[in-house]
């Protein structure tokens, strides 16, 4: 298990949003206890407090479980420590289900998947697609990735010729009557169908112009605006206490409605601007608040990721620490080029006179 912390840099003029790698965890309880024990442990080792806990996010079943889940577990001690489950995961999960009811989209990707399966049965196949297919290899797609399909057709759509070529060699070597029938049926009736479906479509080159949305000029209804700020206020509160006032922070947005301000890009530059002004205090903490709330667990796939690469086979005795470090390195390595070696080494040295000699080589070797 990894763990990924998401916060906010703050200066008097400089804001940015961080994630930093606390380290890869052995886990042998899966379950939502377990988890939660493990990761409350870890983050009082690091002194974290759940108090200052205000986002969680994973989309896997023992994490995001209602009743036994670690998100459940966390919100019992903190309820302002809102669960986000993962964007980018729920994306995927909906293109995969508005496919599978497409009858026509269901039929093409089965039939994408139909291409590399042939072909992926047999490492003589394998060959043959090589020595036909130069540049992108054929892939199998994933239930879960939308990105997988793209990859699987881009590689027939750009290497139409060389992947059927590949087929007929397949098929007359191997005799198969899969192949023959894909190659009859299906293969050779693609663009054909293709442009069927586009002249059903009424597809051209004219892209037709879109409704001109109606947007309000002056922002959201005094009721709506206030309604809104008293539920914030109530979703961070906890033991009689809450982050913001909401009559504090109602004043504060419509008086920033007056201001004369250029349209701002992100929440990042609204937040800027608020801190140099010094005097929107519950604004800026619902706006830290809002940036610090995780959208998609990105940045712990990465790290996974990193762990392929170094825990290998050649690799698999590490320890847990060693790999941990060997990870923070290599992950957090824009801190890394930040560190004075020389200074370091000098405060081991003093720790152990014993590799003193050691250190200076080491030094003038760097």
């Amino acid at each position: 298990m990894t763990i990924i912390v998401r916060y906010l840099k703050l200066s008097y003029n400089y804001v940015t949003v961080e994630e930093s790698f606390l380290g890869f965890l052995n886990v042998d309880d899966t379950s939502g206890k377990g988890l939660f024990d493990i990761t409350l442990e870890e983050l009082k080792s690091f002194g974290l407090e759940i108090d200052d806990m205000r986002g969680q996010d994973d989309n896997g079943a023992n994490m995001k479980g209602k009743h036994q889940g670690v998100q459940k577990r966390f919100l019992d001690i903190n309820p302002r420590a809102f669960y986000t489950p993962c964007g980018c995961h729920s994306l995927n999960l909906t293109l995969c289900d508005m496919v599978n009811k497409c009858v026509k989209g269901k039929n093409f990707f089965g039939f994408i998947q139909r291409i590399y399966t042939i072909i992926a049965n047999s490492t003589k196949r394998w060959e043959i697609l090589k020595d036909n297919v130069k540049v992108w290899s054929l892939k199998s797609m994933c239930q879960t990735r939308w990105e997988s399909r793209v990859e699987s057709v881009k590689a027939i759509k750009m290497q139409l010729v060389d992947v059927r070529e590949a087929l007929l060699q397949v098929g007359e070597k191997d005799n198969d009557a899969a192949i023959a029938r894909l190659l009859r049926n299906d293969f050779l009736k693609a663009i054909d169908k293709a442009k069927n479906i586009a002249i059903e479509m009424g597809i051209d080159q004219i892209f037709p112009q879109k409704r001109l949305i109606e947007r309000k000029t002056k922002g959201i209804e005094d009721k709506d605006l206030k309604s809104s700020c008293h539920r914030l206020e109530k979703a961070l509160k906890f033991e009689e206490r809450s982050d913001i006032d909401a009559e504090e922070l109602y004043t504060e947005l419509k008086l920033f409605e007056t201001l004369e301000t250029n349209e701002f890009s992100n929440l990042i530059d609204v937040l800027k601007f608020l801190k140099e002004l010094d005097y929107f205090l519950n604004a800026s903490i619902a706006y830290r608040i809002s940036l610090t709330i995780p959208v998609t667990v990105t940045s712990a796939e990465r790290s996974f990721s990193k762990l392929k690469l170094l825990k290998s086979y050649l690799r698999s005795t590490m320890s847990q620490e060693r790999l941990s470090g060997l990870a923070m390195i290599s992950i957090e390595n824009e801190i890394l080029e930040s560190i004075d070696y020389e200074d370091l080494l000098n405060q081991l040295a003093i720790k152990n006179a014993r590799r003193a000699s050691l250190i200076s080589i080491s030094i003038s070797t760097l």
